[in-house]
């Protein structure tokens, strides 16, 4: 359930990132809920629910809920 990010870019206040974060795997994945903590260019998530088939060089978003709907706040690469 942890994953760690490198080359992250994050489009937000990082403020936002300590509020309830969810994050998605793949494109086509489900909205995980999730604690991110960022340091520099890096990250570690910590996934509150199991994902399987998570795999370094796939892309990991993070998204906030808000009144309409679901907001970028970032991503970066799994390193591993």
């Amino acid at each position: 359930r942890i994953i760690n990010l490198d080359n992250l870019n994050i489009l937000c206040d990082g403020s936002e990132l300590n509020e309830k974060v969810y994050v998605k795997i793949r494109s086509t994945g489900k909205l995980i809920p999730s604690k991110v903590e960022v340091s520099d260019s890096k990250a570690k998530v910590n996934l509150m629910e199991d994902e399987f088939g998570v795999s370094p060089g796939q892309a990991c978003v993070f998204y906030q809920k808000n009144k309409n709907g679901y907001k970028v706040l970032g991503g970066g690469w799994i390193k591993n």
